[in-house]
């Protein structure tokens, strides 16, 4: 360790700095060149010189001094040459051998990585991801605030669609056991109702909407009178009557009454009745007029019921059956559950190309395995009936494929894929331990679906649901 400098000399005197300097290394020089013996005499010599000499010659020498001055030219010229060389190697050598390692890695991988684009949807490779069906629900207020029915409604193309309609007694499942959704409306209004709905019918409910009493003036005004038959009397809270059995016109501001009215004796099983065949009475009212529709048709009720009214149009209500558990909470009215034999049906005869609650349908690829199927569209739609999802469709990485294929990944059940298997009445199942794969399953179509279903015709031909399936520009290929 360096000891610490004298103090400065006396006020007024002038100081050498450089002087002090080379007085300070010439000393430091030649202890250094003495052996370890005669170190301490020259340290000693050196603390006991006189006061008339350099404050910093007094200092005790540094054994480092000269080792650091023949260091820091090793050094520098380390800085100057060696450290460019081995730069240079790294750049020219290491670096693009890195490189062509991580992009075999890619290549090689089987794990969904995407390497290149087929852009012809006849050519074997073509994949395009699927572009869901648009879906809405819509809560039907009654005049007093409380929930009367829902209705979905779907998009399948730009002139064509759907309608589901849910009685407000349909109980899904919560934390708290079954509940109808209109208690659901009373703690959440309608995005607690649209989250328990998706729920139960395994949809991802992408807008939603409330239509109250008010409203139907407004919707309907440019259309009525609305006439249509019914097959039983509609009666309100006290009983009475209020349009009898048969034929029934309706004007603007009756038609709130007439949906959502009911005495102590009807059940929601007649009302959907009631309801469904409204719903086909207006919108035929919508498709035949030409005045436009008196709400905006980029949103809302305004987007769905414009689009839809205009082409082919699917209307039903939901399949239920009374809860075996009875009303929730106990002493309510009764409680509806949905008739899964039937409920899935249902569901995709207005929404061919699901979005599913998270984690709840298995995710898929479609491809073609022999040149014929149109990119396997048709096999798609058949796969999301029975519960599943197909995010893409294409065709394989190259044709002749003898049998259809089910490959499951880690992750996914062989139970859905034997579900699948029977949607499409055939199909080997494939257990595969790849991961990453982005999808839980691969259905590969043989030339055995060709042999039972027929080649389609084309993709954007093969039915009227499928002409905005295809987002064009997401069009991929994977290895």
């Amino acid at each position: 360790m360096t000891p610490e400098l004298p103090p400065p000399p006396p006020s007024g005197d002038e100081i050498d700095f450089a002087a002090l300097v080379a007085e300070h290394n010439k000393s430091t020089v030649a202890r250094s060149s003495q052996g370890e013996g005669n170190l301490k005499g020259s340290s000693t010599q050196g603390s006991a010189m006189s006061s008339d000499s350099p404050p910093v010659a007094a200092a005790t020498p540094n054994s480092l001094g000269v080792r650091n001055a023949t260091s820091s030219g090793n050094f520098s010229r380390w800085w100057k040459i060696g450290y460019p060389v081995i730069v240079a190697a790294f750049v020219l050598v290491v670096l693009p051998l890195l490189v062509f390692a991580g992009l075999r890695v890619i290549l090689d991988s089987s794990d969904g990585q995407l390497i290149k684009r087929v852009t012809d949807p006849t050519a074997p490779g073509y994949e395009a991801v699927v572009e869901k069906t648009p879906t809405a629900v819509a809560a039907i207020v009654a005049p007093d605030g409380s929930l009367d029915s829902t209705v979905v409604f779907a998009q399948t193309s730009e002139t064509s669609g759907g309608i589901l309609i849910v009685p407000a007694s349909l109980g899904v499942p919560t934390a708290f056991g079954l509940l109808p959704l209109s208690t659901l409306w009373i703690h959440g209004q309608i995005e607690l109702v649209a989250s328990g709905l998706g729920r139960t019918l395994n949809l991802n409910l992408t807008e939603q909407f409330v239509i109250s009493a008010s409203d139907w003036a407004l919707l309907v005004g440019p259309y009525v009178p609305i006439s249509l038959s019914i097959p039983d009397v509609v009666r309100d809270a006290k009983d009475a009557v209020i349009f009898p059995k048969g034929s029934v016109t309706l004007k603007a501001d009756q038609v709130a009454a007439f949906l959502t009215s009911k005495s102590p004796k009807d059940n929601d099983l007649n009302r959907l009745i009631r309801q469904e065949l409204f719903w086909k009475a207006w919108l035929q009212k919508v498709k035949s007029s030409g005045t436009p529709f008196p709400v905006q048709t980029t949103s809302g009720v305004g987007r769905f019921v414009a689009t839809i009214a205009r082409g082919q149009l699917s209307i039903s209500s939901l399949p239920v059956i009374p809860s075996p558990n009875g009303p929730n909470p106990p002493g309510g009215p009764p409680m509806y559950i949905v008739q899964e034999s039937v409920a899935l049906s249902s569901v995709a005869a207005i929404v061919p190309f699901p979005d599913g609650s998270a984690g709840q349908r298995p995710r898929m690829r479609v491809l073609d395995g022999t040149g014929k199927l149109s990119n396997g569209i048709n096999a798609a739609i058949m796969l999301n009936a029975a519960g599943g999802q197909v995010d893409v469709v294409g065709n394989a990485k190259s044709y002749g494929q003898a049998t259809t294929q089910i490959i499951y990944f880690d992750g996914t059940t062989e139970a859905e894929a034997k579900t699948m298997q029977k949607a499409l009445t055939m199909g080997e199942i494939v257990a595969s331990k790849q991961s990453n794969s982005g999808a839980d399953m691969t259905v590969i179509l043989g030339e055995d679906f060709v042999a039972k279903f027929g080649p389609s015709s084309g993709a954007a031909n093969s039915s009227s649901s499928t002409t905005t399936t295809l987002a064009s520009a997401t069009t991929t290929a994977r290895k």
